[in-house]
């Protein structure tokens, strides 16, 4: 069984609430004293209320202390993703492996290849296919960055258009790639082709 665990006392009560406790406790003795003592009432119930509310005043500064060193305690940092420390240069790298690989001609990216956003150019069994990076840190492929990227194979005349990318393709996306010349390359297939360039990173830094 797993042990249970709370956040100690002094994390969940307001130095308010003890400084109140502290004078209901001192009226709720006094009352008590009155009913009990009689006539030494009076010094009786001021002792032990007074007694009482100091006690709940000093809880009241530490619980204050307490919050205080709490909340300047450092924050963790979040986990980078995936993607970080990845520069263009090591995904280019990467995609022409991944072209080679399918038996791909590398050829040298045209000037007006690059304008438009592609950077990387291949081609096997007679069809040029490009590879458009120029996008590839935005976080959601759309329909618009579909069309648009269609367009630009059109102009440099490419057979295929491959859209690399680490965003999500939504619906409509999806759908216009599936009937026309554009690919995507995204999601867990472009983290495992980056994945083999991660480890370069430190070494080309030394």
């Amino acid at each position: 069984m797993d042990a249970m665990t709370s956040a100690p006392l002094l994390a969940r009560v307001k130095s308010w609430q003890l400084v109140g406790l502290g004078l209901t406790g001192w009226c709720t003795l006094y009352s008590v004293a009155i009913l009990s003592w009689g006539a030494d009432s009076m010094i009786i119930g001021n002792s032990q209320g007074g007694c009482f509310a100091a006690t709940m005043a000093l809880a009241s500064v530490e619980a204050r202390r307490y919050q205080k060193g709490k909340s300047s305690a450092p924050i963790a940092a979040e986990p980078l993703p995936w993607f970080n420390g990845i520069t263009i240069e090591q995904l280019n790298r990467s995609i022409m492996r991944f072209a080679q690989k399918r038996s791909l001609r590398i050829e040298p990216v045209r000037k007006t290849e690059i304008l438009v956003g592609f950077s990387t150019r291949a081609v096997g069994a007679g069809r040029t296919l490009v590879f458009e990076t120029e996008r590839w840190q935005e976080p959601v492929i759309d329909l618009g960055h579909a069309q648009s990227t269609d367009e630009n194979r059109k102009k440099v005349r490419a057979d295929l258009a491959i859209i690399v990318g680490i965003g999500t393709p939504d619906e409509a996306a999806r759908a216009y790639v599936q009937a026309h010349p554009v690919q995507l390359l995204v999601g867990d297939e472009l983290k495992a082709l980056l994945a083999a360039e991660k480890p370069q990173v430190g070494s080309l830094m030394t």
